[in-house]
């Protein structure tokens, strides 16, 4: 066993020390600007990373109502204006800022004729009355923004901050209020999710417990995949200069090397290595799937994972990171849905009880986007059709052809919609189906980091069929992780 530990952690010391390190700072995509607003040059990437990042940052794509030559777009990298459609492209301004924030989530309103554009960033709350151009802010400096949606009035908003808190913003008087969420009843939880969710939510860092202790487990052991490859390297190295200078008449105290290797054997095995175990075994298992989920989809949407064997985060006992998208209702001000990962949960009491809607499946959907014109609702998913609910109608269609997750919905006329995913811009309607429309977009000269990053995480940046030396490391992970719990339990050494 000593000797498989040793050689295995050897081969596999440096890939597993990179899949940490880019694994470790991919699970903080959403909270880190530097990761969007800066980058590489285009040259020292993959021709298929090039194209990823040439729409996938912009992730919000709207048109004025009221001038549809008016366009903005962005994402966490910032945010654009056009007066051509699109054509050409500026900056937008932040009054009191240096760069510009991470935009989360985009509102058009009409206020007195006039088309008002109010942003959620991870500065707070904006507001541009010049077709965003520039913006102010105008309520909750220094917290993040992450869902927008018109409130029971025309003169309020409703939104979300950290994914975890609900509030109304009373734009006229410049008031806001937070709603007090209450958890929700365990029947109103879906019966199961699928496989398929559990392995994203494990992979990304939210799978385990309410944020951000699920995030902090897998920080832990994206730092320990560092951490103790280095450790065991020292512990395998040391040895042999000591050797060596003992050889050449070097004196090393013998107290000094016993000390050195106590303490890291500590630091790799019992500390380390016992706090990581779990989550270095289940991300490296869940990473092997993910490297297959096209081979796989069938049989992870397939396969239901019941309430009994899922993870505490399931059970919605805190909103903390849950609330994905949100959605008010015209003249009910105590009325109002939320997306989140099991499915769309509405309340008619601002928060005190909610009732999980039937859609057009029972199984738990990921309410990724919800978008509302007048009484017409638009719901982008993940793990189910996109849907669609008409004016005065209590009956759900599916959307064909929208395109998986999309992030932003806007309706020029009462049968087109123009819809935003990650791989461009879709324009169609529920009945005849979408069509992929050309965009120009932003030129920023430069790949974002997080693009750069994930490319190195898998593989891309190497070879498009790296995902088979991923699934390699992995394995060598796991039996590095039950050699070396076997070793450390043998020589109960701590």
């Amino acid at each position: 066993m000593h000797r498989i530990h040793k050689w295995l952690g050897l081969s596999a010391a440096l890939w597993l020390a990179v899949l940490g390190v880019t694994g470790f700072l991919l699970d903080h995509r959403d909270h880190w600007a530097w990761l969007w607003q800066s980058g590489v040059s285009p040259a020292l990437v993959t021709t298929e990373i090039q194209h990823d990042a040439t729409s996938g940052p912009f992730k919000l794509y709207y048109i004025d109502p009221l001038n549809q030559l008016h366009h903005i777009t962005g994402g966490q990298n910032g945010l654009w204006w056009s007066g051509h459609a699109g054509q050409h492209w500026q900056a937008a301004q932040f009054s009191h800022r240096h760069s510009m924030p991470q935009v989360y989530a985009a509102l058009y309103t009409i206020e007195e004729r006039v088309s008002v554009l109010w942003l959620g960033t991870d500065d707070g709350l904006w507001h541009s009355d010049d077709s965003g151009r520039s913006f102010k802010r105008m309520a909750l400096a220094g917290m993040p923004v992450t869902a927008l949606t018109q409130g029971s009035a025309d003169q309020s908003l409703l939104g979300v901050v950290d994914r975890s808190r609900v509030f109304v913003f009373d734009t006229t008087n410049k008031q806001l209020a937070y709603h007090t969420l209450s958890p929700v009843e365990e029947d109103q939880l879906p019966a199961a999710v699928g496989l398929s969710r559990l392995v994203r939510d494990l992979h990304y860092g939210r799978g385990v417990w309410t944020t951000p202790y699920s995030l902090l487990w897998n920080d832990i052991a994206g730092v320990a995949l560092l951490v103790i490859p280095f450790t065991g390297l020292l512990f395998f190295i040391l040895p042999r200069l000591w050797r060596r200078y003992k050889h050449d008449g070097v004196a090393v105290s013998h107290v000094w090397k016993k000390q050195s290797m106590r303490w890291l054997f500590r630091l790799h095995a019992p500390f380390l290595g016992l706090l990581a175990c779990i989550p270095i075994l289940y991300i490296s298992i869940t990473g092997i799937m993910l490297d297959h989920s096209e081979g796989l989809r069938e049989f992870m949407q397939r396969t239901q994972v019941s309430r009994f064997w899922q993870p505490p985060v399931y059970s919605l006992s805190s909103w903390q990171g849950e609330i994905y998208s949100i959605l008010g209702y015209p003249g009910k001000p105590a009325e109002f849905s939320v997306g989140t990962r099991s499915g769309l949960y509405t309340t008619t009491d601002s928060g005190k009880s909610w009732r999980r809607e039937t859609l057009l499946t029972n199984k738990a959907l990921f309410i990724w986007s919800l978008h509302r014109q007048d009484e017409q609702i638009f719901i982008g998913a993940m793990g189910g059709p996109n849907q669609y609910r008409a004016n005065g109608s209590a009956r759900w269609q599916v959307v064909k052809g929208a395109g998986h997750m999309p992030t932003a919905v806007n309706q020029l006329t009462e049968d087109l919609w123009w819809v935003k995913v990650r791989d461009g811009v879709r324009l169609g309607n529920q009945h005849t189906g979408f069509k992929p429309v050309s965009i120009n977009y932003p030129q920023t000269g430069v790949i974002p980091w997080y693009y750069v990053l994930d490319g190195l995480h898998s593989g891309m940046l190497i070879h498009n069929q790296w995902k088979w030396i991923n699934d390699l490391f992995a394995l060598m992970a796991c039996l590095l992780v039950i050699s070396g719990l076997i070793r450390w339990w043998n020589k109960k050494w701590i």
